[in-house]
């Protein structure tokens, strides 16, 4: 039962980070075709000129795409919440500033 419930919860998050990437790359696209259409610097016209137009294209969406894929991608997993874990020891569990979210036992001191 307890492989099931975490094959369900890794098939949940990979499809959180699938679907927040390519989010990213649809914000990533349009801030590409705004610079584009606004012309900053002439870069559209410069482009449109170039021999190498298909390739600079692809490297602009792609570098836009990749870059806020990215972050989106990223940031979607950091701000997952954090679920307690019931487990049998001594002490409460204390979120740690890690990027795991990984569970600390505090243990008081005796005496």
């Amino acid at each position: 039962m307890s492989e099931m419930r975490r094959n369900s919860k890794s098939n949940h998050l990979v499809r959180l980070m699938i679907s927040n990437w390519a989010l990213g790359w649809g914000v990533g696209f349009a801030c590409a075709a705004a610079v584009l259409l606004s012309n900053v610097g002439g870069l559209r016209i410069m482009m449109f000129k170039s021999d190498i137009m298909l390739q600079a294209l692809a490297l602009l969406f792609g570098g836009f795409g990749m870059f806020f894929g990215g972050v989106v991608c990223a940031t979607a997993v950091m701000l997952l919440p954090i679920e307690e874990q019931k487990s049998e020891g001594g002490g409460r569990g204390a979120p740690m500033l890690l990027p795991a979210y990984a569970m600390a036992r505090i243990r008081r001191p005796r005496g």
